[in-house]
């Protein structure tokens, strides 16, 4: 077996979402690849989406932003949790370093915690970055607001360095840190079921009312008047792990199957504009209802690639959090889908980039297919 270490950050799904295709292209190209997946993204998202060689580790490896909902970032309690975790820097890259040597590690690919580049470096092991952004633009952003930011930028930007290379996706904002830099294509779901048969196994009638597919968690829900939503809607409403709302949504546990499923089976999905739901609403031909998500600058990179590639409605956040969604879902559902498509073959690439690279560094034997 040849083992990877794959740290993934767990702000958000997106991270996550691409790095499960990736350890599934690299799965395919060989049986002999076994994963250690590091991350605080839930635990179950792994088995519902993964059928190969791995182990999930919860493990705290990234800070990215503290959000008490998605449509703001506490900065003073991003740079609090920051220090105290950079804190303790010399501790986590020791602990990996045990890590690595204890499960025989030869690489490491990282979406995209810095601290795990450290320390690969220092084990001396080769590693391999996924993104289209990192935390030090994420946080220059920050520095009008919070100077005290720039020397956690510089110490973030100095681990980025020690990756081997970035590979980096579509929306990307600028990552110069990094001292060698391949460009792919994007890395996005497909539903392997029809629509009709995904609606039929759900239960929803064929009445033909809209189906819309409401992908916000329950406590960014909970912010939103969502009774004034439904109330003489002329649309079906699913929402996903909520305790309520039952009489007029259909409410499904979040694992019940993989989400692209839901996205191709909904005809409006609203949600905010973060890489995961953007990719899969592009891949699956879905449109996509959005607000704003201030004080992150990855947003307007994901909105200019939604109005090239996909049908989008905005509704400003006083109206999103009013439940004013009527006309937004409205007008979605009758766009054409007439953009041009975008390539989806990024996690086939990222695989064969990494098959290559590995042959730099282990026996050929461990990578055949």
């Amino acid at each position: 077996m040849l083992h990877i270490a794959y740290y993934i950050s767990g702000h958000g799904y997106g991270h996550a979402v691409r790095s499960i295709e990736v350890i599934k292209a690299l799965a395919r190209k060989s049986p002999f690849y076994f994963f250690h997946i590091k991350t605080t993204a839930p635990e179950w998202f792994f088995p519902l989406n993964l059928d190969c060689n791995y182990t999930y580790y919860r493990h705290y490896n990234d800070v990215g932003t503290v959000q008490h909902h998605f449509h703001e970032v506490d900065k003073i309690a991003t740079l609090d949790a920051l220090r105290k975790f950079f804190d303790d820097r010399r501790s986590f890259i020791e602990r990996e370093i045990q890590f690595f040597n204890k499960y025989h590690i030869q690489l490491v690919i990282g979406d995209i915690p810095p601290l795990a580049f450290a320390a690969a470096y220092e084990a001396g092991i080769p590693a391999v970055a996924i993104g289209n952004f990192s935390w030090d633009w994420i946080y220059r952003s920050y520095l009008d607001e919070h100077p005290d930011f720039e020397p956690l930028i510089k110490e973030i930007q100095e681990y980025y360095r020690m990756a081997d290379v970035l590979l980096r996706l579509p929306m990307h904002g600028p990552m110069p840190a990094f001292r060698a830099v391949e460009d792919t294509a994007l890395i996005a779901r497909k539903a392997r079921r029809k629509a009709r048969d995904v609606r039929r196994m759900l239960r929803l009638p064929d009445d033909g009312r809209p189906v819309v597919l409401v992908a916000l968690r329950p406590a960014d829900l909970e912010r939103v008047q969502f009774e004034r939503v439904m109330k003489r809607s002329p649309f079906k409403f699913i929402v996903l792990g909520q305790k309520q709302y039952a009489e007029h949504a259909l409410n499904l546990p979040q694992d019940l199957m993989p989400f692209p499923e839901l996205v191709n089976a909904a005809d409006v999905v609203v949600s905010k504009p973060g890489y995961g739901i953007v990719s899969e609403c592009m891949a699956n031909r879905t449109p996509l209802v959005y607000t704003e998500r201030k004080d992150f600058p990855e947003y307007r990179i994901l909105v200019d690639a939604l109005q090239q590639h996909a049908v989008s409605q905005f509704i400003p956040p006083d109206a999103f959090f009013a439940g004013k969604w009527q006309g937004a879902i409205e007008a979605a559902v009758q766009n054409p889908w007439d953009k041009p498509e975008i390539p989806l073959n990024g996690a086939e690439q990222v695989g064969q980039f990494i098959q290559s690279f590995l042959s730099q560094f282990a026996p050929m034997s461990a990578m055949s297919s």
